[in-house]
């Protein structure tokens, strides 16, 4: 009985493994690409593909709020052939802006009563991750890369999303390509919880 039992799990373990490997070999092939992140007391890092095989570092400073990426020259050692750079401190101050505005006419032109008005922190704390996109439009020389970042601000919520425009062609050549980033979107995900004294 123990010898057929041990038997019998052998057999099924092979058919197992036979039957994996058929639908494996049926299923089409999906290459797989990872993204890193890591931070360490004011800064943030993370890569991303910009495109087929060619991977973006990016850089956030969480002192000064400003957020910068590179791709490394094919044919130079120790260059960078691609730079962008933007200032999500910035863009946030305007995103608070423009949502405080939002809300103030919302609630005017509803009589309900205002949401509070959003405050810039005085020491934000930024966190960042990629992800991926195809936007894939714009002009044969530029487009926007398949890479995003998204940049959060803990204390008002706010996520910034950026793309970075892309050349093949210059980075092919190695031509240089200095530009800012652009800035997707932009929105309170959200609010800050407001606790009464007791």
């Amino acid at each position: 009985m123990v010898h057929s039992l041990r038997r019998n799990r052998w057999a099924w373990l092979g058919c197992g493994l036979l039957a994996g490997m058929v639908l494996g070999s049926l299923l089409p092939s999906v290459p797989l690409h990872g993204d890193a992140t890591d931070r360490s007391e004011n800064i943030i890092m993370a890569t991303g593909f910009v495109d087929e095989g060619i991977e973006a570092v990016f850089f956030l400073d969480s002192l000064t709020g400003v957020l910068r990426a590179a791709v490394p020259s094919l044919q130079r050692m120790q260059d960078y052939q691609a730079m962008w750079e933007a200032n999500p401190g910035a863009d946030m101050l305007n995103a608070i802006q423009l949502i405080n505005a939002a809300a103030a006419k919302a609630s005017g032109a509803k009589g309900a009563a205002p949401r509070p008005a959003i405050q810039p922190p005085q020491s934000p704390r930024f966190v960042m991750v990629t992800g991926w996109m195809d936007v894939r439009q714009g002009s044969s020389r530029m487009k926007p890369s398949r890479c995003l970042v998204h940049v959060a601000e803990a204390n008002t919520g706010i996520v910034m999303s950026y793309l970075l425009p892309w050349s093949p062609q210059m980075h092919n050549s190695n031509q240089p390509l200095r530009m800012p980033m652009q800035l997707w979107a932009a929105q309170q995900f959200s609010t800050a919880v407001i606790r009464a004294q007791e």
